[in-house]
């Protein structure tokens, strides 16, 4: 007797180029069969007709309690939008994550994290910003704490680095460059927050080498990746060719219409579609919301519906070497299911206090219905 049985749905998995109506069975955890009309018998049934099963969503970009005083209520927030896999994107520095390594090591959720350069992480916040001044960072907390985590885990994807004009102030790029200098001697991966750099976007890509990240790619506050004829900037087209991995992960104000609407009529969309969420804009309508919101978000803007879907599944998962992002027979039973129905809703930029805040219409939003997690049920839509 299997645990589950998808029937029906239109299976969407880029992993394996399936777009198709299909059945999914599931058995001990994981994907145990795909194809059409299984003759499997099952606890759960599920009746998928008219619904899109994907595998569960990876949110490469969230800050997740309590890790962060800012952030989310992990399980509850990611399982209710079909996100099986969250990243915390440096709440926590090399002083301070260890603390919550049974928090992590206890969760349903898959929960993986870059450390912040700043030693606390983002203890300070909302009151003030981290310290990210070079002449503090702590190298060999951070090297103890990676050795320790390649022994005992493997919960850390790399380093974390806020490089915004209010928090750098006049160090500019040297936090940067030595962040990725640091980064380059322990055999790291960089993450980098762009909103309002201290100079030229061009400048700060040309720091960055294959494997890095840039996440905000769609800010519109200070340089950006448009230029000033309306077109993505040569810098951003080198980096992504050299392998720089460009995120949209929008919170309440690390996105503009005026940026990500001429990028993706080039074509130049994320290699990863995150949210960012924290306290101050989960379920904050009309920005980021969950990652259910941003998937009919970026519809809207222009991207093909299963180029989204790999946007939050293998794109990261590949990116982060974790066994994730797939319906693969054999895999971890992590599946989302998503109903996509028609009705009027409000897209912005800003939340709808901000004076400069933009807003778009949609027709349609992708409603989360089933999750499954390693072969469990950890959410339901009451009417499914």
């Amino acid at each position: 007797m299997h645990q589950i049985l998808i029937k029906n749905g239109r299976v969407i998995d880029p992993a394996n180029n399936i777009n198709s109506v299909l059945d999914v069975a599931v058995n001990d955890g994981k994907i145990s069969q795909v194809g059409e009309n299984l003759n499997v018998e099952a606890v759960n049934v599920i009746a998928a007709s008219g619904c899109i099963v994907t595998p569960g969503l990876v949110d490469h970009h969230a800050h997740v309690y309590p890790l962060a005083k800012i952030g989310i209520p992990a399980e509850a927030v990611c399982f209710a939008s079909g996100v099986t896999t969250v990243v915390d994107a440096g709440s926590t520095g090399a002083k301070t994550f260890r603390r919550y390594k049974d928090f992590i090591d206890t969760a349903k959720l898959t929960v993986k994290a870059y450390i912040n350069v700043c030693s606390t992480g983002l203890d300070s916040l909302p009151a003030e910003m981290e310290d990210v001044n070079p002449e503090h960072f702590d190298a060999g907390a951070i090297r103890e704490l990676f050795d320790e985590d390649a022994r005992n885990g493997k919960i850390l994807l790399g380093l974390k680095l806020r490089t915004s004009k209010e928090i750098v102030k006049d160090l500019g790029y040297e936090p940067l460059r030595q962040t990725v200098k640091l980064a380059e001697s322990l055999g790291l991966s960089v993450m980098v927050h762009s909103t309002n750099p201290p100079g030229e976007m061009s400048e700060l890509l040309s720091c960055l080498r294959p494997g890095d990240v840039i996440t905000h790619m769609y800010m519109n506050k200070g340089s950006t990746i448009i230029d000033e004829t309306g077109h993505v900037i040569k810098a951003a087209h080198g980096a992504r060719k050299r392998g720089v991995i460009f995120e949209a992960s929008d919170a309440r104000a690390h996105f503009g219409f005026s940026t990500a609407e001429p990028a993706i009529r080039e074509n130049f969309y994320p290699d990863i579609l995150a949210t960012d969420i924290t306290k101050l804009s989960v379920h904050l309508r009309p920005t980021a919301f969950n990652m259910a919101n941003q998937l009919a978000k970026y519809s809207m803007l222009g991207i093909p519906e299963e180029e989204l879907f790999r946007l939050c599944t293998i794109n990261p998962a590949r990116h982060m070497k974790i066994n994730a992002g797939t319906l693969s027979v054999n895999t971890p039973a992590d599946i989302a299911i998503f109903r996509r129905e028609e009705r009027r809703v409000i897209f912005g930029d800003r939340p709808m206090t901000d004076k400069t805040a933009q807003i778009r219409e949609g027709k349609f939003i992708y409603r989360p219905m089933l999750t499954v997690k390693n072969g469990e049920i950890v959410y339901r839509d009451i009417a499914f």
